[in-house]
């Protein structure tokens, strides 16, 4: 679906679908955006922006970002927006326009790679997808483990952690926006990657890369929070 006109809110966040956004909009021409997307279908882009590492000064906006909507608002009197947002769907950027004091664009509503129902591919692919959902829930549920482990002493972590674990969603769509954006070491390239990747089975294996990254890094961090505090040594206590 191609779509002309829209606002697009150039941001150092990669968006997922189905995440949260909450947003402060200060800039005045942003703040002009948000009351003119209230007075339409309350959407926008989002588009990862980055400090170009090849030009000093200049900064670098990618092409493929999400559609946000703004599902909740908390105006100001002096004209700033306190805004929560839902990642909706993936769009590319097909071209840039210049006429409104915000950025706008044309570009294309993204939709997964997978064969549709009727195609004679589509029960194989499916069934790849689920298996690969299931494989990443349990890579997941494995990390998420270590990491509770690993913070015993932090009872407010624990609690997160255990919040994360009952959301965890089974539909692999869903699985896989939701186990991109809750990488603990993942970067901002990470995860436009990761949004970039045009399917579902893709992304799940991707992310089983990431999950396995990740659960070394836990099993460091488990491991290390084994150690005593003080170490007894001849001549005095040392931090280890």
């Amino acid at each position: 679906m191609f779509r002309a006109g829209l606002p697009v809110f150039p941001l150092n966040v990669v968006l997922f679908p189905d995440a949260p956004l909450p947003l402060h909009v200060f800039e005045e021409r942003y703040r002009e955006m948000v009351r003119e997307c209230l007075e339409k279908d309350r959407s926008f882009g989002v588009l990862l922006v980055t400090p170009d590492a090849t030009t000093k000064g200049t900064s670098r906006i990618y092409s493929i970002g999400t559609i946000a909507r703004i599902v909740e608002t908390n105006p100001y009197p002096d004209g700033r927006y306190d805004i929560m947002c839902l990642g909706r769907e993936r769009f590319r950027v097909v071209s840039h326009q210049n006429d409104r004091p915000y950025h706008t664009a044309s570009v294309t509503i993204l939709s997964e790679t997978e064969p549709r129902p009727s195609h004679p591919q589509a029960d194989e692919q499916t069934a790849i997808a689920a298996a690969l959902a299931i494989q990443t829930i349990l890579e997941l549920r494995l990390l998420l483990a270590t990491l509770s482990r690993a913070t015993t002493q932090d009872d407010a972590r624990a609690e997160q952690l255990g919040r994360i674990v009952k959301a965890i969603p089974n539909e692999p769509i869903a699985l896989s926006y939701f186990a991109a954006r809750i990488l603990p070491t993942a970067n901002l390239a990470d995860r436009q990657d990761l949004l970039e990747i045009p399917g579902v089975s893709g992304r799940l294996l991707k992310i089983q890369e990431h999950l396995k990254r990740e659960r070394r890094v836990a099993n460091q961090l488990e491991a290390a929070s084994t150690v005593p505090l003080f170490r007894r040594k001849a001549g005095g206590t040392v931090f280890n």
